[in-house]
């Protein structure tokens, strides 16, 4: 009996990427059926074994369905796992989502000041210090050569504190969110009218939640955010308008 065939890491990924960026391009929209297996073999150079796993890979992430004699379909956007990692990788990779980071935008202003609040009433000494720790680090980066260690410093930043507001839902939330905010935070510092006036935000959250005043670190953390929504707001200015 034959050995089962072994995908290649490299290969495996490279076919997975290519489909879901053909995908998120709009190359194949909502509802659209794949090309045949024979077809996508021979446009993306691989085997029947790598393309089935990748097209089990994107189902697997609410962006393909198969069906018998059917065949492999784009499913709607409404389904797709707009959260996962990979799916924001490949998302930011092609085009910047708009209408996601909007969305993003909105949730961070019902949930990110609650959690500040929440961390001035009940975050412990050792958790206010590793906020203080990612604001360090935001702080040492020197951009634009350290924009990735400034992202990761400010995605832990925000982390922390959705941890230290011992909410377990917020906690939760934290390790969903956080590929989003660091693809979102690398278009806006990249934006930044002033990086001073971020680190001067991200100093107020983190004072008023040292000194345990929750009023003070909600209203820190919605100028913090709203410092952050101007920044993009050049992104949205320079959106088409809507098709009439």
């Amino acid at each position: 009996m034959s050995e089962p065939a072994v995908l290649r890491p490299r290969v495996h990924g490279n076919v997975v990427r290519a489909l879901a960026e053909r995908i998120l391009r709009g190359d194949f929209q909502p509802g659209q059926t794949l090309p045949n297996e024979a077809a996508l073999q021979l446009e993306f150079g691989v085997s029947r074994t790598a393309l089935r796993e990748a097209v089990r890979v994107l189902a697997a992430k609410g962006m393909l369905v198969s069906r018998p004699r059917v065949g492999t379909s784009v499913r709607e956007r409404t389904a797709w796992n707009r959260l996962d990692a990979e799916v924001l990788a490949w998302s930011f990779a092609v085009a910047p989502d708009l209408a996601f980071v909007e969305s993003l935008i909105e949730a961070r202003r019902a949930i990110e000041p609650a959690a500040a609040a929440f961390a001035a009433e009940r975050a412990t000494a050792e958790e206010i210090a590793r906020i203080a720790t990612a604001y360090e680090g935001m702080a040492a980066a020197r951009l634009p050569d350290d924009l990735e260690a400034c992202c990761a410093a400010d995605v832990a930043f925000h982390v922390r504190i959705l941890e230290a507001s011992h909410n377990v839902v917020f906690g939760q939330l934290s390790g969903t969110i956080s590929a989003a905010l660091g693809n979102v935070f690398r278009l806006s510092t990249r934006l930044a009218r002033s990086y001073t006036l971020t680190l001067a935000s991200h100093h107020d959250v983190l004072e008023a939640i040292r000194a345990h005043e929750a009023e003070a670190a909600r209203l820190a953390m919605l100028t913090l955010l709203g410092t952050a929504a101007d920044d993009l707001a050049p992104l949205f200015a320079a959106r088409p308008p809507p098709a009439t």
